[in-house]
């Protein structure tokens, strides 16, 4: 059923008597229905809260700005976050099996969140990425998203770290204020940024009172959803893990991952096994993010160009991101890599794919890489 999360928690907040809840549940119902078009139901949901005065409902905690917007930086009032509302056709990320097992235990964990809060037992919706650069951290957290039907607010590092004095801290409990006060996922990349360990002798002491700060806000967030990601997990202060109650450590992907994912991108093209299994064995050490990068450059330009797409061009694609010394075309060396690649991978790189790729006979491969003996 669409909208069954918002409707649920508006009736759950309706029988508990906690117009908080259904403030913040129906007003996110209003932004899902306007995007969808449709009008008629945003105005009379909208109507509705006016006339109760929605914008200013009270609660236990207080206040309640229904259409509070993101909180900005207080010198040059640069927004701290970014709010976004992915969808899963858009954030599909493909894991190791042992890393879809823990998302997926992420996901039913707070999926019976209302449950586990009904039994007294004290929930903590926290997940700690963290991998190389280009290895899905980001697009995980839209995923999680998407699949909670929560909107995705950003933490902007360049926003929230202040050259004065007592600002950062400021600002970390702005956003995280922000984060409580509706339903989302709060997403804190580059979190090494916020979070360093306390006994590094080249920080100064203005970050350690900022960690100091950031744990304790990580301890009052309740039941909000956060999500933090990193390049750099050795860097973080002992204690922030403790604050984490999942963990996962994001890698390049392997022979499964990039089948499933080259597979997703070239859905629309007609490519043979064959030629799909040696771009899949090529891009061994790749990360996500570049393959994802090499095969829509190529696409791009197959299409601008009216080629029909191949899996040898995809093939140099993924070669030249991984390879910079390789050269397909030009000066007179271009040849040097024919045995740079076969010296990489005998099985692989066969003379008659050598020869596929740059475009001469197998012959004239043989002979090449015998003379380079």
């Amino acid at each position: 059923m669409k909208y069954y999360t918002e409707i649920s928690h508006i009736v759950r907040g309706a029988l508990r008597s906690d117009k908080s809840i259904v403030s913040a549940y129906t007003q996110q119902l209003i932004e899902k229905l306007s995007t969808d078009g449709e009008i008629l139901a945003v105005k009379g949901l909208s109507d509705q809260l006016n006339s109760i005065g929605a914008n200013t409902m009270k609660s236990a905690s207080g206040t309640l700005n229904v259409s509070r917007p993101i909180p900005v930086e207080k010198d040059n009032r640069f927004s701290l976050a970014d709010k976004t509302h992915p969808t899963v056709q858009e954030s599909i990320v493909f894991l190791s099996d042992d890393n879809e097992s823990t998302v997926d235990a992420f996901l039913s964990y707070l999926v019976k969140k209302d449950r586990l809060h009904d039994l007294g037992i004290p929930i903590n919706p926290t997940l700690l990425l963290h991998g190389e650069p280009g290895t899905g951290k980001s697009k995980l957290a839209n995923y999680l998203a998407a699949k909670l039907e929560l909107p995705l607010v950003t933490a902007r590092a360049d926003a929230l770290i202040s050259s004065y004095l007592g600002s950062t801290s400021k600002n970390i409990r702005s956003l995280l204020e922000y984060a409580q006060s509706e339903p989302c996922v709060l997403f804190l990349d580059e979190f090494d940024a916020i979070a360093k360990a306390r006994d590094d002798k080249n920080e100064i002491g203005e970050l350690k009172r900022v960690v100091v700060s950031l744990l304790q806000n990580i301890d009052n967030l309740g039941d909000t959803i956060l999500v933090a990601a990193t390049n750099h997990v050795h860097l973080l202060d002992p204690a922030i893990g403790r604050r984490f109650h999942y963990k996962l450590e994001l890698l390049s992907p392997k022979e499964r991952e990039r089948k499933s994912l080259l597979s997703a991108l070239l859905s629309k093209f007609d490519f043979n096994n064959e030629g799909m299994d040696i771009c899949v064995m090529a891009s061994e050490g790749m990360t996500g993010a570049e393959i994802e990068m090499a095969t829509y450059e190529y696409l791009r330009f197959s299409v601008i160009n009216d080629h029909t797409p191949t899996y040898i061009g995809l093939l140099k694609e993924l070669l030249l991101v991984m390879h910079p010394w390789l050269s397909f075309q030009g000066d007179d060396s271009k040849y040097n890599g024919i045995h740079k690649l076969k010296e990489l991978n005998t099985e692989l790189y066969t003379g008659k794919l050598l020869s596929k790729l740059w475009d001469i006979s197998p012959s004239y491969v043989s002979r090449l890489l015998k003379e380079q003996k």
